[in-house]
């Protein structure tokens, strides 16, 4: 356990010397799952890990490299190889050995999570892709349907008022349109990889201010700030739209009476955007379908509660090109979506 950071620190040497593109990766994204995945076969190798599945932590990993990077199947395979050979030789280096026994272990531990890797790699590619289609045949095909019927019956009545209300209606699904391909354009670019990010100099809480006067106004919501300045490198542009969505998120499924909280604080190298809002809980077995692209919950559908998707998982993309992650804390009296960022992000 003691040459954890060691290891780490060689295959990171060799990831970002060997594999395109790796040496744009924020640190604590290019990390990941490795930390907890080597402290977990140090146990295994010496055959007390127990009942512990580290194939889980494997999968998650390969889909991190789906979703945030522009790594491919051979740079999982090669960046798994470097881990083996970082491992051997820097326990090699300090004169620690192996029985037959726990070689076969750490062989065999490397190898199922390489597979597992692989395969949170190709699952996650395959639901983008579906899930992006899906959108593209469903969603955006309904207000262009809507704003096409509407212009072709203004060329059909000479009634000026009914000509303006139908104007309306294909002003709204058009500007529906426009948001709906921005978002979309949004995704695709925070999609080919942390290098897109143009981060700078950025002040959190005054990003915070900005996002909260925005849906305050336009939602006629109360919105309650409070925290602590807070500056790092970062893309203002996507924090402050990632902020926005968390904040429309607890206007859409928080009772309208009720006030909406948010704070702004920095601890143990990450700086955090907490939301606070009450509501009905999420369901447990739903938390993670939220984050997922173009994916609603069944209480959405069931409630009939508008959306397409796109706005947590915009959050979690952008959070994750950070280095950084969003999680979501949901009970019966309240519900918190905890937005992490490195204030280092190399």
């Amino acid at each position: 356990m003691s040459k954890k950071d060691e290891v780490l620190a060689d295959w990171l040497a060799q990831v970002r010397q060997q594999i395109p593109y790796a040496c744009s990766i924020p640190l604590p994204a290019l990390l990941n799952t490795l930390p907890e995945f080597y402290e977990h076969l140090v146990l295994n190798v010496l055959g007390d890990a127990g009942d512990y599945d580290h194939a889980i932590i494997a999968a998650e990993h390969g889909g991190q490299r789906a979703r945030v990077t522009r790594f491919n199947a051979g740079s999982i395979v090669h960046e798994f190889q470097l881990f083996r050979s970082a491992l051997i030789d820097t326990w090699h280096r300090a004169g620690m050995t192996m029985t037959l026994d726990e070689v076969g272990r750490l062989n065999h531990a490397i190898d199922v999570a390489l597979r597992e890797s692989l395969t949170g790699f190709s699952v996650s590619q395959v639901q983008i892709r579906e899930q992006f289609f899906c959108a593209l045949t469903h969603d955006l095909r309904t207000p262009l349907a809507a704003a096409t019927s509407a212009v072709s019956l203004i060329h059909k009545t000479n009634d000026p008022a009914r000509v303006r209300h139908i104007a309306e209606i294909a002003m709204r699904q058009h500007a529906r349109l426009a948001t709906m391909i921005t978002d979309l354009l949004d995704m695709m670019v925070l999609n080919a990889g942390p290098s897109m990010l143009d981060v700078s100099d950025t002040a959190l809480y005054e990003l915070a201010a900005e996002a909260v006067a925005v849906v305050a106004l336009s939602s006629g919501r109360d919105i309650r700030l409070r925290g602590e300045p807070v500056s790092g490198q970062w893309h203002a542009v996507a924090i402050r739209r990632a902020i926005e969505n968390l904040l429309n998120n607890a206007v859409k499924y928080s009772h309208r009476a009720t006030p909406i909280d948010i704070s702004v604080e920095a601890r143990d190298g990450y700086a955090f955007v907490a939301v606070v809002n009450t509501g009905p809980p999420i369901p447990e077995d739903q938390t993670e379908a939220i984050f997922q692209l173009f994916r609603r919950s069944r209480a959405d559908i069931g409630r009939g509660i508008a959306g397409w998707g796109i706005g947590l998982p915009y959050v979690r993309t952008v959070a994750e090109q950070h280095g950084g992650s969003v999680t979501v804390e949901s009970n019966a009296s309240h519900t918190t979506f905890l937005l992490a960022l490195p204030l280092d992000r190399m």
